[in-house]
């Protein structure tokens, strides 16, 4: 004899249900990650929570020029400012070389996001040369915004000759009131 589950008990199980839910969180879980991720500008590195913290105290002080040397315990040989929305080719021409991992920079399309690019020697490495960069997103509302020539997209400047001169204006309440405008020695 066969046993014949009543008509009430049709349909899935409760564990069936269960791992179905589970099933439903795992496939969506990766889209909501990058989501996030991508409309964030994705996390911060700790170079740039460390390089943000130590650039916050010398923004609230009266200096009107920044050393970065002081600001960052990595090495470089020359720092780039960019603007927002740069093409790949844009940011090779400023930098001067190919940049391979500008697809990290998440946040490069968000117009409150300006970029901080730390550029150090080329070396030798295992699978060839290599030119350590370090990228380090700033936020216009956050931090303060930065001041381009007119027309310009970005510069670099060397670290011997960086000139970073900060301008304070009013501003409205959770806008910064700082610009950061980049210049060699010599120039203004």
């Amino acid at each position: 004899m066969r046993y014949k589950r009543p008509m009430s008990s049709w349909g899935p199980s409760k564990s069936f249900l269960k791992v179905l839910g589970l099933l439903a969180i795992f496939t969506m879980a990766p889209a909501t990650i990058y989501m996030l991720y991508t409309r964030s500008g994705g996390p911060e590195s700790k170079k740039e929570i460390v390089f943000h913290k130590n650039l916050r105290f010398v923004l609230m002080g009266a200096q009107d020029a920044i050393d970065f040397g002081p600001l960052t315990d990595w090495p470089w040989e020359k720092v780039c400012a960019l603007t927002d929305g740069l093409t790949d080719k844009e940011i090779d021409d400023i930098l001067g070389f190919e940049y391979l991992a500008k697809a990290e920079m998440h946040w490069m399309p968000h117009p409150e996001y300006w970029t901080l690019l730390f550029v150090d020697v080329e070396r030798e490495v295992n699978w060839g040369k290599a030119r350590p960069v370090t990228a380090i997103r700033m936020s216009r509302k956050e931090m303060a915004e930065l001041g381009l020539p007119l027309g310009s997209k970005g510069t670099c400047v060397p670290r011997h000759s960086l000139q970073a001169r900060l301008s304070r204006a009013p501003a409205a309440i959770g806008q910064s009131p700082v610009t950061i405008r980049f210049a060699s020695v010599g120039e203004e």
